[in-house]
């Protein structure tokens, strides 16, 4: 065979894998070709769910939810979904309910009032059931939270890593949730949209979509921590840099040294005499480094209105990240109302321990792997670091990498890891567009592929048989 035949296009395409696909390149980098995927995905997740649910009901299985192996719908509304359909027609508990021992029992006040409520206002508005409302809503969130996400990451790292972290994203093993009644949808897409709007510089935006989702999804202040950062970056790399210019002693000793000449001396106190150049040098060398150190310390000349609306922002996100558990106790008359409300999930599996934060992971690993669970903890939150730290990850923005960071810290402050764990990781998602991933066809086709196939395992696990 010739040279030229071997270069020849058609010989490259006969030498490419039998899987070479480029989806990204197939699809435009508008929000109709988002919005297409996104259609896709769900269509998959659906099928995946009413799968399962015939599956069971055939096998005879449990459906731990009272009612939920009546219909689908109520199939798709159970667990979390259940307690949501509780909120949105009676509201919360004013008493907590306790077991025979006085201890606090799972009940409502653990889930956020928005998405209940929004379910109830388009139950009035139609007539629809709860069962139709809440998989309904989530599921046009979750077009919301998709779109977002593109356009979050479409300016970082270009159209083709922005569609694979979408692509990624909606057929990933927990994608399921955006297709139940659940409220991770519309948390998803307030914490995206909050970035996007950090990133455009809207920050009443932000502040808006900061405060709602404080009373969505528990997490909300790593978007604060996030416009935080923001601030920090923005203060200490946009300050206007004045030019150098002499100031008056320095042309004064300018002036004697060309009135000396350049071999002339002059004493230093302690020191002797040295060259005036050298002086001067000294001088100019100490002026600067003094008003670098005043520079970093005080920052720019941000304008004042704009510095005022980043501050106010982030305080109102922190108070309405901070509010719920007050809400909880004013409601209830007890100030751990919340707290205990949380913790009596963890009595299954690690009992009723005191909380301190920052130990919930090392007391489940602990209590279950002994000293390699403490081990695995570490290198969890190791690699974590590592992987946040890479160029590549770093090209996503410093807004999407300290809120990733941030809510990451979250979830290992306050979080005991469970089987939700999970579906709460799916806020990390905007670091699926790391150059790290799509910038290579085999890991980002293996984690499309292994993402759909693992999704039927998670329905059966961590839906039908546990809560997710």
């Amino acid at each position: 065979m010739s040279r030229e035949t071997i270069a020849s296009p058609s010989a490259a395409r006969l030498r490419r894998p039998a899987f070479s696909v480029d989806l990204a390149g197939r699809l435009s980098g508008s929000w109709r070709s988002v919005l297409v995927v996104y259609l896709a995905s769900r269509l998959f997740s659906t099928s995946v769910l009413f799968a399962v649910y015939e599956v069971a009901k055939l096998a005879g299985a449990t459906f731990i939810t009272p009612g939920s192996d009546r219909s689908f719908l109520d199939f798709t509304s159970s667990w979390d979904a259940d307690r949501y359909r509780t909120i949105a027609l009676h509201g919360y508990p004013s008493t907590l309910p306790t077991d025979a021992t006085g201890e606090v029992l799972p009940n409502e006040w653990a889930f956020l009032p928005v998405f209940p409520y929004v379910c109830h206002l388009l139950m009035v508005a139609t007539g629809m059931d709860f069962t139709v409302a809440a998989p309904l809503l989530a599921t046009v969130f979750g077009a919301g939270a998709a779109i977002v996400l593109h356009r979050l990451l479409v300016t970082k790292v270009g159209h083709t890593g922005a569609l694979w972290a979408v692509l990624l994203f909606c057929f990933g093993p927990m994608a399921f949730v955006m297709s139940v009644g659940y409220a991770e949808s519309l948390f998803l897409l307030l914490m995206f949209g909050g970035l996007l709007a950090m990133q455009r510089r809207n920050y009443p935006l932000v502040a808006a979509a900061g405060i709602v989702a404080s009373f969505v999804r528990p997490g909300a202040l790593a978007l604060a921590l996030a416009l935080g950062i923001h601030l920090i970056v923005r203060w200490h790399t946009e300050r206007e840099r004045p030019e150098a210019r002499p100031v008056a002693s320095e042309a004064a000793g300018a002036a004697t040294t060309r009135s000396t000449g350049v071999a002339g001396t002059r004493r230093i106190a302690g020191i002797g005499t040295a060259p005036p150049a050298l002086v001067l040098a000294a001088r100019t060398s100490a002026r600067r480094a003094w008003a670098g150190l005043r520079e970093f310390v005080v920052g720019g000349r941000m304008p004042t209105r704009e510095l005022t609306t980043i501050v106010v922002a982030g305080l109102a996100m922190a108070a309405a990240g901070l509010a719920w558990p007050v809400v909880a106790h004013v409601v209830t008359g007890q100030s751990d109302a919340y707290l205990e409300t949380e913790m009596a999930w963890w009595v299954d599996y690690v009992g009723r321990p005191a909380f301190v934060p920052l130990t919930p992971w090392f007391l489940l690993a602990g209590r279950w792997l002994g000293i390699g669970g403490i081990v695995l903890v570490l290198a969890i939150i190791a690699s974590f670091t590592f992987w946040m730290t890479r160029r590549s990850t770093l090209r996503l923005g410093h807004e999407v990498v300290a809120f990733v960071a941030g809510f990451f810290a979250y979830l290992v402050a306050v979080f005991l890891p469970q089987q939700s764990l999970f579906r709460l990781l799916m806020p990390l998602s905007p670091v699926l567009g790391t150059p790290a991933i799509s910038s290579r066809p085999w890991l980002r086709r293996t984690m499309l592929l292994g993402g759909a196939a693992l999704q039927p395992v998670a329905v059966v696990f961590v839906f039908l048989f546990t809560a997710p």
